[in-house]
Protein backbone atom coordinates (compact mmCIF):
# COMPACT_ATOMS: atom_id res chain seq x y z
CA UNK A 1 0.00 0.00 0.00
CA UNK A 2 0.88 3.47 -0.54
CA UNK A 3 -0.33 6.62 0.60
CA UNK A 4 0.06 9.84 -1.29
CA UNK A 5 0.11 13.72 -0.74
CA UNK A 6 -0.05 16.35 -3.56
CA UNK A 7 -0.92 19.74 -3.37
CA UNK A 8 -3.87 21.39 -5.96
CA UNK A 9 -4.21 25.08 -6.77
CA UNK A 10 -7.07 26.11 -6.18
CA UNK A 11 -6.89 29.01 -8.01
CA UNK A 12 -6.73 27.31 -11.28
CA UNK A 13 -10.27 27.25 -13.23
CA UNK A 14 -9.21 23.81 -14.19
CA UNK A 15 -9.43 23.04 -10.40
CA UNK A 16 -12.15 24.59 -9.82
CA UNK A 17 -14.30 22.72 -12.39
CA UNK A 18 -12.80 19.52 -10.80
CA UNK A 19 -14.11 20.29 -7.44
CA UNK A 20 -17.16 20.83 -8.10
CA UNK A 21 -18.06 16.85 -9.30
CA UNK A 22 -16.22 13.81 -7.41
CA UNK A 23 -16.98 12.27 -9.98
CA UNK A 24 -14.53 14.50 -12.76
CA UNK A 25 -11.91 14.40 -9.97
CA UNK A 26 -12.04 10.71 -9.91
CA UNK A 27 -11.26 10.66 -13.38
CA UNK A 28 -8.39 12.69 -13.20
CA UNK A 29 -7.07 10.48 -10.25
CA UNK A 30 -7.66 7.85 -12.67
CA UNK A 31 -5.23 9.46 -14.83
CA UNK A 32 -2.35 8.70 -12.32
CA UNK A 33 -2.43 4.77 -12.39
CA UNK A 34 -1.98 2.15 -14.84
CA UNK A 35 -5.03 1.52 -16.82
CA UNK A 36 -4.68 -1.97 -16.35
CA UNK A 37 -5.65 -1.36 -12.49
CA UNK A 38 -9.17 -2.93 -11.02
CA UNK A 39 -11.20 -3.04 -8.31
CA UNK A 40 -9.18 -5.23 -6.19
CA UNK A 41 -7.10 -2.44 -6.10
CA UNK A 42 -8.96 0.43 -5.08
CA UNK A 43 -7.87 4.10 -4.68
CA UNK A 44 -9.55 5.73 -1.51
CA UNK A 45 -8.78 9.68 -1.75
CA UNK A 46 -9.78 12.68 0.21
CA UNK A 47 -9.46 16.52 -0.23
CA UNK A 48 -7.30 18.22 2.83
CA UNK A 49 -7.03 21.57 3.88
CA UNK A 50 -3.75 22.90 5.84
CA UNK A 51 -3.62 26.69 6.33
CA UNK A 52 -3.77 28.02 2.82
CA UNK A 53 -3.20 24.86 1.28
CA UNK A 54 -5.19 22.13 -0.61
CA UNK A 55 -3.95 18.82 -0.37
CA UNK A 56 -5.26 15.50 -2.60
CA UNK A 57 -4.66 12.48 -0.16
CA UNK A 58 -4.13 9.32 -2.01
CA UNK A 59 -4.16 5.96 -0.98
CA UNK A 60 -3.31 2.89 -2.99
CA UNK A 61 -2.18 -0.88 -3.94
CA UNK A 62 -0.26 0.68 -6.91
CA UNK A 63 2.41 3.59 -6.20
CA UNK A 64 1.40 6.80 -8.42
CA UNK A 65 2.65 9.47 -11.03
CA UNK A 66 0.87 12.41 -10.77
CA UNK A 67 2.53 14.00 -13.44
CA UNK A 68 -0.90 14.59 -14.72
CA UNK A 69 -2.58 15.54 -12.70
CA UNK A 70 -0.22 18.38 -11.04
CA UNK A 71 -0.20 19.04 -15.51
CA UNK A 72 -4.05 19.81 -14.99
CA UNK A 73 -4.40 20.86 -11.15
CA UNK A 74 -0.98 22.30 -9.89
CA UNK A 75 2.13 24.29 -10.63
CA UNK A 76 3.83 21.95 -13.52
CA UNK A 77 6.05 24.98 -14.39
CA UNK A 78 7.64 25.43 -11.11
CA UNK A 79 8.63 21.85 -11.55
CA UNK A 80 6.33 20.68 -8.58
CA UNK A 81 6.98 16.94 -6.79
CA UNK A 82 4.60 14.81 -4.73
CA UNK A 83 5.13 12.97 -1.79
CA UNK A 84 4.35 8.87 -1.41
CA UNK A 85 5.30 6.97 1.19
CA UNK A 86 5.18 2.73 1.30
CA UNK A 87 2.27 2.15 3.95
CA UNK A 88 2.66 -1.62 4.43
CA UNK A 89 4.62 -1.17 7.39
CA UNK A 90 2.90 1.44 9.50
CA UNK A 91 -0.74 -0.61 8.66
CA UNK A 92 1.49 -3.55 10.41
CA UNK A 93 2.79 -2.14 13.47
CA UNK A 94 -0.99 -1.30 14.40
CA UNK A 95 -1.80 -3.07 17.72
CA UNK A 96 -4.48 -3.09 20.30
CA UNK A 97 -4.09 -0.34 23.18
CA UNK A 98 -2.57 2.15 20.68
CA UNK A 99 -4.11 5.25 20.43
CA UNK A 100 -4.17 7.84 17.37
CA UNK A 101 -5.61 11.03 16.29
CA UNK A 102 -7.80 9.82 13.35
CA UNK A 103 -9.55 12.04 10.46
CA UNK A 104 -12.27 11.11 8.36
CA UNK A 105 -14.57 11.91 5.57
CA UNK A 106 -17.42 9.72 5.21
CA UNK A 107 -20.80 9.70 3.16
CA UNK A 108 -23.25 8.49 6.42
CA UNK A 109 -26.17 7.08 5.24
CA UNK A 110 -29.12 4.14 5.65
CA UNK A 111 -31.02 1.52 4.01
CA UNK A 112 -34.50 1.68 4.46
CA UNK A 113 -36.53 -1.20 3.03
CA UNK A 114 -40.61 -0.84 2.48
CA UNK A 115 -42.19 -4.02 3.46
CA UNK A 116 -41.80 -6.84 1.03
CA UNK A 117 -39.15 -5.02 -0.32
CA UNK A 118 -35.69 -6.98 -1.70
CA UNK A 119 -32.66 -5.91 -1.51
CA UNK A 120 -30.62 -3.39 0.36
CA UNK A 121 -33.82 -0.90 -0.14
CA UNK A 122 -33.45 2.68 -0.70
CA UNK A 123 -30.38 4.78 0.62
CA UNK A 124 -31.29 7.60 2.43
CA UNK A 125 -28.90 10.44 3.99
CA UNK A 126 -28.47 11.15 7.65
CA UNK A 127 -28.55 14.85 7.78
CA UNK A 128 -28.01 16.10 10.70
CA UNK A 129 -24.83 16.40 13.26
CA UNK A 130 -26.49 13.36 15.54
CA UNK A 131 -27.23 11.42 13.17
CA UNK A 132 -23.73 11.59 11.45
CA UNK A 133 -21.72 11.39 14.84
CA UNK A 134 -24.37 8.49 16.00
CA UNK A 135 -23.04 7.04 12.01
CA UNK A 136 -19.18 7.06 12.90
CA UNK A 137 -20.08 5.62 16.70
CA UNK A 138 -22.42 2.48 15.24
CA UNK A 139 -19.09 1.71 13.06
CA UNK A 140 -16.65 2.09 15.15
CA UNK A 141 -16.75 -1.77 17.00
CA UNK A 142 -16.39 -3.37 13.41
CA UNK A 143 -13.61 -1.20 12.26
CA UNK A 144 -11.79 -2.49 15.69
CA UNK A 145 -11.81 0.79 17.39
CA UNK A 146 -13.52 2.83 20.58
CA UNK A 147 -13.43 6.55 20.31
CA UNK A 148 -13.29 8.66 23.18
CA UNK A 149 -13.36 11.82 21.86
CA UNK A 150 -14.19 12.98 17.98
CA UNK A 151 -15.83 16.16 16.33
CA UNK A 152 -17.60 16.77 13.12
CA UNK A 153 -15.09 19.03 11.47
CA UNK A 154 -17.07 19.55 8.32
CA UNK A 155 -20.24 19.07 6.98
CA UNK A 156 -21.50 19.57 2.54
CA UNK A 157 -24.43 18.39 0.54
CA UNK A 158 -22.51 17.91 -2.99
CA UNK A 159 -24.81 17.65 -6.37
CA UNK A 160 -23.26 16.37 -9.59
CA UNK A 161 -24.22 14.64 -13.11
CA UNK A 162 -22.95 11.05 -13.12
CA UNK A 163 -24.01 9.96 -17.19
CA UNK A 164 -27.43 11.52 -17.20
CA UNK A 165 -28.57 11.22 -13.32
CA UNK A 166 -28.09 13.27 -10.35
CA UNK A 167 -26.24 11.85 -7.73
CA UNK A 168 -26.91 13.52 -4.34
CA UNK A 169 -23.54 13.14 -1.91
CA UNK A 170 -23.51 13.88 1.73
CA UNK A 171 -20.01 14.00 3.56
CA UNK A 172 -19.02 14.79 7.01
CA UNK A 173 -15.62 15.15 8.02
CA UNK A 174 -14.50 13.88 11.28
CA UNK A 175 -11.35 14.39 13.52
CA UNK A 176 -10.61 13.69 16.78
CA UNK A 177 -8.77 10.08 18.78
CA UNK A 178 -9.64 6.57 18.63
CA UNK A 179 -7.94 3.55 20.47
CA UNK A 180 -7.12 0.54 18.71
CA UNK A 181 -9.30 -2.23 19.88
CA UNK A 182 -8.98 -5.02 17.16
CA UNK A 183 -6.04 -4.24 15.01
CA UNK A 184 -6.30 -6.73 11.95
CA UNK A 185 -10.43 -5.05 11.74
CA UNK A 186 -8.75 -1.54 11.91
CA UNK A 187 -6.50 -2.51 9.10
CA UNK A 188 -8.84 -4.24 7.22
CA UNK A 189 -11.18 -0.94 7.59
CA UNK A 190 -8.59 1.14 6.50
CA UNK A 191 -7.41 -0.83 3.75
CA UNK A 192 -11.20 -1.22 2.44
CA UNK A 193 -12.17 2.22 3.11
CA UNK A 194 -15.30 2.67 5.54
CA UNK A 195 -18.80 3.13 4.13
CA UNK A 196 -20.21 4.58 0.94
CA UNK A 197 -19.01 6.53 -1.99
CA UNK A 198 -15.29 5.33 -2.17
CA UNK A 199 -15.07 6.51 -5.57
CA UNK A 200 -15.90 10.04 -4.74
CA UNK A 201 -13.46 10.75 -1.67
CA UNK A 202 -15.03 9.30 0.70
CA UNK A 203 -13.99 6.39 3.04
CA UNK A 204 -10.35 7.14 3.57
CA UNK A 205 -9.11 6.73 7.72
CA UNK A 206 -6.05 8.76 7.93
CA UNK A 207 -3.88 8.72 11.48
CA UNK A 208 -1.42 10.83 13.15
CA UNK A 209 0.14 10.16 16.42
CA UNK A 210 -1.15 11.74 19.41
CA UNK A 211 0.43 15.47 20.01
CA UNK A 212 2.60 15.09 16.81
Amino acid sequence: MFLSRVEINPQLNKTMWALASPQRMHAIIATSFPTALNAASRVLWRLDRLAYAQYLIVQSAVRPDFSSLIEQLGWPKSGQKWDTREYDAFLRALQPGQNWRFRLCANPVRSVKTLGERGRGKVLAYTSVDQQKDWLQSHAEGCGIALPHFDLVGRDMLKFQRKDATVTLGVAAFEGLLEVRDADALRAAMTAGIGRAKAYGCGLLTLARVGG
